[in-house]
């Protein structure tokens, strides 16, 4: 209340007092007190009604004065601190303003419901071809093979009730992490960490897939997926082919412009010609428990997995032609402890020295054949390297499976350069006469998905994660291929997409 309110409050209640101490004189009383005035006014006297009543008019003054004192001090108080204080019109339980309520607001356009998404059953354009006969998939419904395949529907946010929610309140979950739906190549799934594994073999390039341009529309249509993602969703990239594997980033990142952006550009380089094809090295080398002792030259399909493992993917989307390496028991543990004792036999020590000793013959005819060639067809030979650069330049060239790109350039009058010969392989050491083996057994099918269930279930326990589900697409796979797909899936909370024909 403002201090000049206050002041004529207490005035007013000054000349209210006033008055009514006038108001309890008798009137005869005032009469005597006129007259005794007017008397001594006549006599020069000084004093009168005020000085009869001073005691009065003095108490009445100095009441009037405190009461003023402590409604100023009062209402002053209260004046000053109500400007200084936040206004709280509306309160929480606990007494907490009801602004700062740690309440998000919904988001503009979030859905009032989010449907489990299906598969759809109808194909796209009638002329696709039909699907492999005998397939079996690992869920109910067909996604049509021909894939004339659209762009990443809109992010959904999952409900509550969903199993990626129920996978967030557990040990390992990102903190802040929010579920995205995908449509990988027509399989659907969710994940708060996903991780996208792709084939980057030869024989993806295929001309039955599309080729070089087939491959950049797998490549389009990755790099929508990633745009679809939510910004609070981790996700992560892996690309394998023969040898190696390399990843986006070491671990999973939110899907922000910035990650976005870098993933795209990540994508861009691979297979875009014959030159650049596959991986020539990678940059993951698994720390985790390998799946087995994996053939020479073969698609690192386990690298690609293993990667996904190591970050903890709770959802796990891969594309293949369905090549799956030859996989051998692991004993080079056993191996390494009988190497202490292990020897080379003499009989076996001559017969390999008589070996290389035939190879040095064989290969200093080799160098000297070789020369000559090249001597003789020179002219045949600069013609034949002009030509393949010239298919180079068009973008030619028929990719093979772990071999050198087959240009299929050929010169009239030159005849094939000589071959190198085989250097012989060195005999292995033995323990009382048996070979000591660092591989055992080949793992069938069933055997190499257990094993890999076996490993990511014992890695995330240790790690308080969920396990994750892993779903896969068999790009034109044979039967066999599609089987290990299928059942890969199958076993893993996931889904399997067969596409029969080059992704349009």
């Amino acid at each position: 209340m403002p201090h000049a309110i206050v002041l004529g409050k207490g005035l007013s209640l000054f000349r209210g007092s006033f008055r009514l101490l006038l108001m309890q004189v008798p009137v005869e009383e005032k009469r005597k007190l006129a007259g005794a005035d007017s008397k001594k006014r006549a006599k020069g006297e000084t004093g009168g009604f005020l000085a009869r009543y001073k005691m009065l008019f003095g108490g009445s003054l100095a009441v009037a004065i405190a009461v003023h004192l402590l409604l100023l001090i009062g209402f002053g108080s209260y004046t000053l601190f109500k400007g200084s204080s936040p206004r709280m019109p509306f309160t929480s339980q606990g007494g907490v303003p009801a602004e700062d309520v740690g309440m998000e607001a919904p988001p503009e356009n979030a859905p009032d419901m989010v449907q489990e998404t299906t598969i759809e059953t109808n194909p796209t354009p009638s002329d696709a071809p039909a699907i492999e006969t005998g397939t079996v998939l690992a869920v109910s419904g067909i996604v049509s093979p021909s894939m004339s395949f659209q762009a990443a529907p809109p992010v959904l946010a999952a409900p509550a009730s969903t199993r990626i929610e129920k996978r967030l309140s557990q040990p390992g979950a990102r903190s802040g992490a929010k579920a995205s739906s995908v449509n990988f190549f027509g399989v659907k799934g969710e994940g708060s960490n996903v991780y996208f594994v792709i084939d980057l073999s030869d024989s993806m390039l295929e001309a039955q897939r599309g080729g070089l341009s087939g491959f950049a529309l797998v490549k389009n249509n990755l790099k929508q997926m990633v745009q679809s993602l939510d910004e609070n969703t981790y996700f992560n990239i892996v690309l394998y082919a023969a040898e190696y594997a390399t990843r986006f980033q070491p671990t999973a990142v939110p899907a922000n412009p910035e990650n976005k952006k870098a993933a795209a550009l990540f994508i861009e380089p691979f297979n875009t010609s014959v030159q650049t094809k596959g991986l020539p090295n990678g940059n993951y080398q698994p720390s985790i428990k390998n799946l087995g002792l994996i053939e020479k030259d073969a698609t690192r399909l386990d690298l690609g997995l293993l990667a996904a493992f190591e970050g903890l993917a709770d959802t796990i989307f891969l594309i293949t032609d369905g090549k799956v390496p030859t996989t051998k028991e692991d004993k080079q543990e056993q191996a390494k402890k009988a190497m202490e004792n292990a020897v080379m036999s003499e009989s076996d020590k001559l017969k390999y020295q008589s070996e290389v000793a035939e190879w040095r013959k064989d290969y200093d005819v080799y160098v000297q054949e070789l020369k000559a060639y090249r001597e003789k067809y020179k002219d045949l030979l600069a013609k034949q390297v002009e030509k393949v650069e010239e298919a180079k330049k068009k973008g030619q060239g028929k990719i093979r499976e772990g071999k050198e790109v087959d240009y299929g350039v050929k010169i009239a009058g030159l005849p094939a350069a000589p071959e190198e010969p085989k250097q012989p392989t060195p005999p292995k050491l033995k323990v009382d006469g048996a070979a000591v083996e660092s591989s055992g057994k080949v793992f069938k099918e069933s055997e190499l998905i257990q094993r890999i269930k076996d490993i990511y279930t014992d890695y995330y326990k240790k790690a308080g994660a969920p396990v994750p589900s892993i779903h896969t697409v068999g790009y034109m796979s044979n039967p066999t291929e599609t089987k290990f797909l299928q059942a890969l899936a199958a076993k893993n909370n996931g889904t399997f997409k067969a596409i029969s024909a080059p992704i349009k």
